[in-house]
């Protein structure tokens, strides 16, 4: 089993969780930290993992290390990628002159931009962690390098939609463009997302939505086909590819997936007030959830567009998860939720690693080297 690893992290930060409602408060600080190291040590030393490292591994091993100077004109020739993760990739490289260290600093970074983000709003740090890894973290982390960052960056940035602050929340925006050009779409997030709407919308919506789903209606199809057709034939493979060809959708109409999104938007629905009253930055989350449910609905033809864009907001789950453990009045409907947290958890990373490519191995205990993990990596994807 190739998740076996990801599983056991599950596991630890599971465990914690569970220690941490009973202990105090110098044992919870000890949590936090043991749960900050763990998240280092596991993702900031492992090897080849995943696949977005046969990208950026090239990049960073084939700039000059003679001077800066033959770095910078490698850089401007190259091109590969935004303009601030070009930056951080050759700072690092004269640093050290080592790709792992590389991916250490990416670590750092994206741990520090989490654990900020998260301590801000949720005591039970392991549980968020937790809730973090089995809700597209681990995939986040090991496979989008550049979308980490960014991500991470503008989630830093969100406290300064409710306090009205445009220029540091427009810069930070900036700066995570500058990561990766996804960024974008958090720009007019500004102008609505942290305005509570009455439930009576947040129903219609979600509603209609599912309503949308489940009629399985393909609009978005067409409606690209017919502005490709007018642009070339080349647009009009691209978009086939999309509908038809490999990187259509491949999943069933009713999934686990499906299934936890509607459960999940009924649970925000039944709390909707008692969530608000928790923390007013909850109708963030809560409009953030409903941006999420919207993607996948709107963009089921395409699924790699509709996850694509539902990564972007799907942080709502990593706050509003561990609230609703506060909604719940009866223990048995805690113990209930908690059951199907760590199910679903443990489920769904295995899904997302059980793979070849997905292999864990750390530097710090012996890893295997690029050439030996990048004939695995062609091997997997060939078949």
């Amino acid at each position: 089993m190739y998740s076996t690893a990801y599983i056991l992290l599950f596991l630890a930060y599971a465990a914690m969780a569970i220690v941490y409602r009973y202990v105090d408060e110098k044992a919870k600080t000890r949590l936090k930290i043991a749960s900050v190291a763990l998240f280092m040590l596991f993702f900031g030393f492992r090897g080849f993992v995943g696949d977005d490292w046969t990208n950026y591994y090239p990049c960073f091993d084939g700039m000059y290390d003679d001077s800066l100077v033959n770095m910078v004109a490698y850089i401007r020739e190259t091109a590969d990628f935004e303009p601030g993760f070009m930056a951080l990739l050759l700072i690092c490289k004269i640093l050290v002159n080592d790709y792992h260290f590389f991916i250490f600093i990416c670590c750092v970074i994206n741990c520090a931009l989490l654990y900020r983000f998260l301590s801000k709003r949720v005591d039970n740090l392991p549980l968020a962690f937790l809730v973090f890894l089995s809700m597209s973290g681990t995939g986040i982390e090991i496979n989008l390098l550049r979308n980490s960052i960014a991500l991470l960056i503008c989630l830093n940035a969100l406290e300064f939609i409710p306090k009205r602050k445009p220029l540091p929340y427009f810069g930070l925006c900036l700066l995570a463009m500058s990561m990766h050009l996804s960024s974008v779409i958090y720009i007019p997030l500004y102008f609505f997302l942290h305005r509570r709407m009455p439930r009576w919308v947040y129903i219609s919506l979600f509603v209609g939505a599912t309503l949308f789903l489940l009629a399985q209606i393909n609009f978005i199809g067409p409606i690209m086909l017919a502005v490709a057709s007018r642009m070339g034939e080349i647009y009009v493979e691209l978009v086939n590819n999309y509908i038809e060809g490999e990187l259509a959708n491949v999943q069933g109409f009713i999934s686990i997936g499906l299934l936890e999104r509607l459960m999940t938007g009924i649970l925000i629905i039944c709390y909707y007030d008692k969530l608000v009253n928790i923390s007013k930055d909850n109708a963030m989350f809560i409009n953030a959830f409903l941006l999420y449910f919207l993607s996948f609905a709107l963009f089921r033809e395409f699924e790699v567009v509709s996850r694509r864009i539902a990564i972007l907001f799907v942080f709502c789950y990593w706050i509003l998860w561990c609230d609703l453990f506060k909604c719940f009045v009866y223990k048995g409907n805690r113990m209930l939720f908690a059951f199907f947290l760590f199910c679903y958890g443990v489920l769904k990373l295995h899904s997302m690693t059980n793979e070849p490519k997905s292999e864990y191995d750390n530097i710090l205990f012996g890893a295997k080297s690029y050439e030996e993990r990048y004939s695995i990596y062609m091997l997997t994807k060939d078949k």
